[in-house]
């Protein structure tokens, strides 16, 4: 009977050592972020006078956790740099396609602005103030021209029945000169004809 409480006592003694090795091995499942982990520990951790004893594994799960989560954000900060000089690069680029098309748009307006006129660049109010002028100088010289025609043709008009009225004249003194010349060689060949026979 002592070997039977022998083992009994072995038997038991075992199981409580098992459940005390599984309940210090038992690591909570944290699953929290690292301050709510810090907060956990800090609630569950035992009280020795006026310090606060946390057990070594949880420290190490801490650690690990705490440290795994610095690795984890070292990694998404250096992916966000690179994504942010990506970025970046983009933008220059963006930047540089914004300036040609600027420079671009500006050159469309300076040529839709200005006109080559015999090559020399003019704004478009100084050719049309320069178009303006030259119509307005051309119509004025065409309304002085077509007054000196309208005058010119009056005058050629006057001439022309001066000249009919004069011509007139002419042929009516030509023919009463012819009239008086014929009379006068009459009168002459009378005379002679009379001093002939006398």
């Amino acid at each position: 009977m002592k070997k039977m409480l022998l083992i009994l006592l072995l038997f038991l003694s075992q199981i409580g050592f098992t459940q005390n090795v599984a309940k210090k091995s038992k690591v909570p499942d944290w699953s929290g972020s690292v301050g709510e982990q810090f907060k956990e520990v800090y609630t569950k951790a035992g009280k020795y006078q006026e310090y606060k004893v946390i057990k070594a594994y949880w420290f190490q799960k801490l650690k690990k956790n705490t440290l795994d989560s610095l690795s984890s954000l070292r990694t998404n900060i250096s992916n966000l740099n690179a994504e942010i000089t990506k970025l970046n690069q983009q933008i220059d680029g963006l930047k540089a396609d914004i300036n040609a098309k600027n420079d671009n748009i500006n050159a469309l307006k300076d040529q839709k602005d200005n006109i080559n006129l015999f090559g020399i660049k003019m704004a478009k109010s100084n050719y049309n103030i320069l178009l303006w002028s030259i119509i307005s100088v051309l119509f004025l010289l065409l309304i002085f021209f077509i007054y000196r025609f309208i005058d010119n043709n009056k005058i050629t008009k006057e001439t022309l029945e001066n000249y009919k009225e004069l011509s007139n004249e002419y042929q009516t003194f030509r023919s009463r000169s012819l009239e008086r010349e014929q009379a006068l060689q009459r009168k002459l060949l009378d005379e002679v004809n009379r001093n002939s026979t006398s």
